[in-house]
C-alpha cells in the first residue's frame, strides 16, 4: 500500500506540481494555461515567413500571450485563461498548419484566410471540439479534405475556398448540423456531392463553384431549407436540374451556370414552385433546353435572370415584364423566336438588356427609352429585328453601350443619340440605315460630339450615303475604333480627323471618297489598323 503511494505521488501529483510551477512563474503564462502558449509557439515555429513581422516582434514572452496579435482568450478574472480565438488574417504568413493547434482545447474562431500556407491541413483538428469558425481560405492548402474535420460538431462556419484541396468531399459533412456557412469554392475538388450534404439543414450559404465536381445535383439538396444561398457554377454536373431546389421558400441566389445541365427546366411544369424570395437565378451556359417557363415570374423578387448559351426556344414570355425588380435580363445565344414582349420595355428598374443571337423578329416601342430611365446596356444584335431605331432611346440617358448590328433596322439614324452622353460603345452595323432626308453630311456624327466617353463607334455596312462633316474631328478623344466601312460615304476626308488621336482602327474601305488624305493623319499615331481605301476608294491618295 505504502509503494502503491508513492507511485501515485511520482506519476500524478508531481507532474501537476511541474505544470503548476510554469504556469505561475513562466513570464508569458502566469495565470494562464501553459498547454496553450505550447501550442502557440509551435504555431509560430511552423511560420517560415513574417513579412510584416506580427509574429516576430509581438509574439515574445514579455507579455501574456492572450495580448499577443490574433489571439483572444477567455475573460480575464478566469484564473486559467484559455485561447478562444485565433485571427491572422492577411497577414503574408507563410508556413505550414501546425498540428499543435489542436491543444487549444477552447479554440471556437480559427481564422488564417488570405495569407500563404500550404501542405495538408492536419487530421488534429479535429480534436478542436469546441470550434465554430473555421476559415483557411485563400492560401495554397493542399492534398485532401480530412473526413474527421466532421468530428468538430460545434462548426458554424467551414471555410476551405480558394485553395487547392484534391479528392472528393466527404460524406461525412453530412454530420455537421449546426453548419450555417460551407465554402469549398474555387478548389480542385473532384467527384459527385454527397447526398449526405442534405442532411445540413442549418446551411445558409452553400458554395462549390469553381471545382471539377460532375455527375447529377442530388434531389436532397432540396431539404436544405434554410438555405439562403447555392452556387454550384463552374463544374461538370450534367443531368436534370433537381426540382426539388425551386421549393425552397427562403432561397434568394442560385448560382448553376457552366455546367453541362440539361432538359428542361423543372418549374416548366411544376405546380409547386415556392421561391417567392429568390433575386438572382444564374443559369446560363448550360444545354437546357424547351421553353422559358411562365412561372418564372411568379419569382416576384427576381432582379437578376440569367437563361443565355443554352437551347432555349419559342417566345420570351409577355409575363416577366411583371417582374418589376427586374435589373438585369441576359437571354442571348439560345433559339427564341417570335417578337421582343413590349411588357419588357416597360420594367423602369431594368438596367442591362441582352437578347442578341436569337431569331427575334418585329420592330420595338416607338418610346422604348421613356420608360428604361435606368438602362445602362442593351444589346439586340443578331436577330431580325426590323423596322426604325426610335429617337426616344436618348431618353435612356444613362445608356453606355449600344448594340443592334445585324438586323435589318431602316430609316435614318436620330442625331439624338448625342443625348447619350454616357455612351461608350455604339454599334449599328449591317443594317439599313440611312442619313436624315435632305442632309449631305452626315448630321448624325455631328450629334456624337456630345458624347464625350465614346470608345467604339461602328457603322459599318449601312447605306448612309453622305460627306463625311468636318465636326469628326471633335469627337471623344477616347476614340479607340471608327468603323465606316461600306456606308456609300463620299467626298473627301475631313482634315479633323487627325484630332483623333486615341485610335487604334479606322476602317474607311469600301466607299466613294474622293480628293487627297489629309497631312493630319499623321496625328493617329496610336493607329495599328487603317483602312482608308480599295478599288472603290481609288481617288483618294495619300501625300
Amino acid at each position: 500500500m505504502e509503494q502503491m503511494a508513492r507511485n501515485l505521488f511520482a506519476n500524478h501529483l508531481i507532474p501537476s506540481l511541474l505544470i503548476f510551477l510554469l504556469v505561475q512563474f513562466h513570464p508569458s503564462t502566469q495565470l494562464s494555461n501553459y498547454t496553450d502558449y505550447s501550442a502557440l509557439i509551435a504555431f509560430k515555429s511552423h511560420i517560415r515567413s513574417d513579412p510584416n513581422r506580427i509574429l516576430s516582434s509581438d509574439w515574445s514572452s514579455s507579455k501574456s500571450f492572450c495580448n499577443w496579435v490574433g489571439v483572444s482568450c477567455t475573460p480575464s478574472n478566469d484564473s486559467i485563461r484559455r485561447v478562444t480565438s485565433l485571427q491572422l488574417r492577411g497577414m503574408g504568413l507563410q508556413g505550414t498548419l501546425a498540428p499543435q493547434i489542436a491543444n487549444l482545447s477552447f479554440l471556437a474562431v480559427l481564422d488564417l484566410s488570405d495569407n500563404h500556407f500550404n501542405g495538408t491541413m492536419p487530421s488534429e483538428l479535429s480534436l478542436l471540439h469546441h470550434l465554430k469558425v473555421f476559415n483557411v481560405s485563400r492560401n495554397n492548402l493542399q492534398g485532401p479534405i480530412p473526413p474527421s474535420i466532421s468530428h468538430c460538431k460545434e462548426l458554424r462556419e467551414l471555410i476551405l475556398s480558394d485553395n487547392t484541396f484534391i479528392g472528393t468531399i466527404p460524406q461525412e459533412l453530412g454530420i455537421l448540423r449546426n453548419l450555417q456557412i460551407l465554402r469549398l469554392n474555387d478548389n480542385n475538388l473532384t467527384g459527385s456531392v454527397p447526398p449526405s450534404l442534405g442532411n445540413i439543414t442549418k446551411l445558409e450559404f452553400f458554395y462549390l463553384h469553381e471545382n471539377k465536381l460532375e455527375g447529377s445535383i442530388p434531389q436532397e439538396i432540396g431539404s436544405l431549407y434554410n438555405l439562403l444561398l447555392l452556387s454550384f457554377r463552374g463544374n461538370d454536373f450534367s443531368g436534370p436540374m433537381p426540382a426539388s431546389i425551386f421549393n425552397i421558400s427562403t432561397l434568394q441566389v442560385v448560382y448553376l451556370s457552366i455546367n453541362h445541365l440539361s432538359g428542361h427546366l423543372p418549374m416548366e411544369n411544376a405546380t409547386g414552385l415556392n421561391v417567392p424570395n429568390l433575386e438572382q437565378l444564374y443559369l446560363d451556359s448550360n444545354q437546357l433546353q424547351g421553353h422559358i417557363p411562365v412561372s418564372v415570374a411568379s419569382a416576384s423578387k427576381l432582379e437578376y435572370l440569367y437563361l443565355s448559351e443554352n437551347g432555349f426556344q419559342g417566345n420570351i414570355p409577355q409575363e416577366l415584364g411583371s417582374l418589376l425588380h427586374l435589373k438585369w435580363l441576359q437571354l442571348q445565344q439560345n433559339q427564341l423566336t417570335g417578337r421582343i414582349p413590349s411588357s419588357i420595355f416597360n420594367l423602369s428598374s431594368l438596367m442591362f438588356l441582352e437578347l442578341r443571337h436569337n431569331s427575334l423578329s418585329g420592330e420595338i416601342p416607338e418610346d422604348i427609352g421613356i420608360w428604361l430611365p435606368d438602362l445602362e446596356e442593351i444589346f439586340l444584335s443578331h436577330n431580325q429585328l426590323t423596322g426604325v431605331l426610335p429617337s426616344s432611346i436618348s431618353n435612356a440617358s444613362k445608356i453606355t453601350n449600344l448594340e443592334i448590328s445585324n438586323n435589318s433596322f431602316s430609316g435614318p439614324v436620330p442625331s439624338t443619340l448625342g443625348h447619350l452622353t454616357q455612351l461608350l460603345h455604339l454599334n449599328l452595323q449591317n443594317n439599313r440605315l440611312v442619313n436624315e432626308p435632305g442632309r449631305t453630311e452626315l448630321s448624325f456624327l455631328t450629334s456624337l460630339v456630345n458624347c464625350r466617353n465614346l470608345e467604339y463607334l461602328i457603322l459599318r455596312s449601312n447605306p448612309l450615303n453622305g460627306n463625311l462633316p468636318e465636326t469628326i474631328g471633335n469627337l471623344s478623344n477616347n476614340l479607340r475604333v471608327m468603323d465606316l466601312a461600306s456606308c456609300g460615304i463620299k467626298g473627301g476626308i475631313p482634315q479633323g480627323l487627325g484630332n483623333l488621336s486615341s485610335l487604334l482602327y479606322l476602317g474607311l474601305n469600301d466607299n466613294d471618297l474622293n480628293g487627297i488624305i489629309p497631312a493630319s493623319i499623321r496625328g493617329l499615331q496610336n493607329l495599328e489598323k487603317v483602312i482608308p481605301y480599295k478599288e472603290q476608294n481609288r481617288r483618294a491618295n495619300f501625300i
